[in-house]
């Protein structure tokens, strides 16, 4: 994949066929999108090209408004390249840009820059200063500028619309089984082994610390989960808060995987979620917890046995 981070740029790509958006997540509406957009581009012989930007538009305009990301700017590439797409775009986004009209934003980027043959978007598409483009407004320059327009319906789950917005609420809240299902995968974190208190390894359960700049951490809880390290999958349970059964004040990820000796520190890891097993607690002392654990290793193994992995 071609990976441009910059519009000071003028494609040659063979009849590029875009798709604009923040694809924050690259969740399954997203990822209709990219076929479509794959599949147009193999009609007329052409190149999807993919254009989005950073940081968050949100971020410029309202950022008094906390909105952290699903996916952060190398896992937003990664899962673009993997999805297909041959040209990624990646506009910085500025006050300056963000007062682009919407003529010269399709003028000067679309065909003068990127040299559209075709442009496929989402139903809520919008563009130009303060979003006064719209799905309309783009028919009306598609035919002036001579490309072809594919407006992509909502995807829908159980008559629900799937978003970023709504996968975002759901991880905040903790349903991480139906926000993965709207990403059409596991939720994950990736990050690096770090040196913890070693409380896991006293209780008998020898866990891994996370260090990970994702900005959207699940909240507090015990999950079961998954580590992938070296091509391997590991069944895991992880804990996120702040070990109140000790005191702790600072917030961490720690994780046990259930069959795995050695020291997996300074290692990057993939940790993928699959369900909240309950709310973190304070127990009375240490011995409860061990027990806690154990039994939260159980529920993790039976999790696992009932899906076959």
């Amino acid at each position: 994949m071609q990976l441009f981070e910059t519009l000071d740029i003028t494609l040659k790509s063979p009849n590029p066929v875009l798709t604009i958006g923040n694809y924050d997540g690259v969740h399954i509406g997203h990822r209709t999108i990219i076929e479509i957009t794959k599949g147009k581009a193999r009609e007329i012989n052409g190149t999807p090209m993919l254009m989005t930007f950073y940081p968050h538009p949100l971020h410029v305009l309202r950022p008094d408004k906390e909105l952290p990301c699903i996916t952060p700017p190398a896992e937003k590439k990664r899962l673009i390249e993997e999805a297909g797409i041959e040209v990624l775009v990646i506009v910085p986004f500025t006050e300056e840009f963000s007062q682009i009209t919407p003529e010269v934003y399709v003028k000067e980027i679309l065909i003068g820059k990127l040299g559209i043959k075709g442009l496929v978007v989402g139903y809520d598409f919008k563009f130009g200063k303060g979003g006064r483009g719209d799905i309309e407004g783009m028919k009306k320059y598609a035919d002036a500028y001579g490309f072809f327009l594919e407006v992509v319906s909502p995807v829908t789950i159980g008559g629900e619309k799937v978003g970023s917005n709504k996968i975002r609420k759901l991880l905040q809240s903790g349903e991480i089984e139906k926000a993965s299902q709207l990403l059409g995968r596991p939720y994950m974190l990736h990050g690096n082994v770090v040196h913890g208190e070693s409380r896991g390894r006293a209780l008998g359960f020898p866990t891994i610390n996370l260090r990970t700049d994702f900005d959207l951490i699940p909240p507090n809880g015990v999950y079961v989960s998954e580590v992938a390290l070296d091509g391997k999958l590991f069944h895991s349970v992880t804990n996120i808060g702040y070990n109140p059964t000790f005191g702790g004040r600072q917030r961490t990820i720690e994780t046990f995987l259930l069959d795995y000796e050695g020291d997996l520190y300074g290692n990057d890891v993939r940790l993928f979620f699959r369900m909240k097993l309950r709310e973190e607690v304070r127990f009375e002392n240490a011995e409860e917890l061990r027990k806690q654990i154990g039994r939260d290793v159980t529920a993790a193994r039976d999790y696992f046995v009932r899906r076959g992995v």
